[in-house]
Formats: C-alpha cells, sequence, structure tokens
C-alpha cells in the first residue's frame, strides 16, 4: 500500500530542478536597480535637496545602485565561493540601499510600511535573500 509520504516522495524526484531559477530574481532586482540608478544621472544637488539629502548620499546611492545590479549578474555568472561572495555583497548593498531609500522618503508606522509600499518592501527582502543564500540554493538545485 502507498502512503502519502510516498507520493510526495515520488512527485518530488520527478519534478525538474530548477538550476538556473535564480536568474527569476537576479535579472527583475538588477534591472530595477539599473533603471533606478541610471534616473539619478546626470547627477544634481537639485534632485539631492528634492529628497532632502544630501548631494554625496544622492551620488553614493546612484552608483551603488548600478554597482550592486552588476555584482548581482556577476555573482550569478561566476562559480563557487567568488561566485557566492560577490551575491551576498550584492544582496547586503541591495537591502542597505533599499532600507535608506525606505527610511529617507516612506518612513512610517510598520503597518503602512506593509501595505502602501510593497514595491521597496520586496526589494529589500530579494536583497536580503540573496545576502543570506548567496549562490547556495543553485549549488543545492544542481548537486
Amino acid at each position: 500500500m502507498t502512503t502519502t509520504t510516498d507520493i510526495i516522495a515520488r512527485t518530488s524526484r520527478v519534478l525538474p530542478r530548477g538550476t538556473h531559477a535564480h536568474w527569476l530574481l537576479r535579472l527583475p532586482l538588477a534591472l530595477v536597480l539599473l533603471q533606478q540608478g541610471f534616473d539619478k544621472f546626470p547627477l544634481s544637488a537639485d534632485a539631492a535637496a528634492g529628497f532632502g539629502v544630501p548631494f554625496i548620499l544622492w551620488a553614493m546611492a546612484a552608483i551603488g545602485e548600478i554597482a550592486v545590479a552588476g555584482l548581482l549578474i556577476a555573482g550569478g555568472l561566476l562559480r563557487g565561493v567568488t561566485g557566492d561572495l560577490v551575491t551576498r555583497i550584492a544582496g547586503l548593498g541591495l537591502a542597505a540601499i533599499v532600507a535608506g531609500v525606505i527610511y529617507v522618503a516612506y518612513w512610517g508606522p510598520p503597518l503602512e510600511l506593509l501595505l502602501f509600499n510593497q514595491f521597496h518592501i520586496l526589494l529589500f527582502a530579494g536583497g536580503l535573500y540573496f545576502a543570506l543564500t548567496g549562490t547556495k540554493s543553485r549549488m543545492q538545485a544542481t548537486a
């Protein structure tokens, strides 16, 4: 007699492994970061003042967004420990940048953030995901 556990185990074995599924997160996150970073160019003190941040912070955010997007893509292309480290750095950078954006532009009660600022919450969660997992999920899928 077949048990439910046997059915689940057999089903799990025949399902395809998502060895490249990490790109479904990497590419959209990188594209959003590139768009947000390049939108700040040409760098302007007036644009920074419009958000109430110093120009140096505005410039660092723009360059950081573009750099993190590049690192996120590079981390997916690189193999082994190097790819894992680059991916974790990119994830940490993404989470830090988005945390800064939330703090500067959208700070409010936590429930309000969750209800009305899902875009930045998802970007933050994506950054944390890559910071915490690196390429581990990709390596496990290929093993």
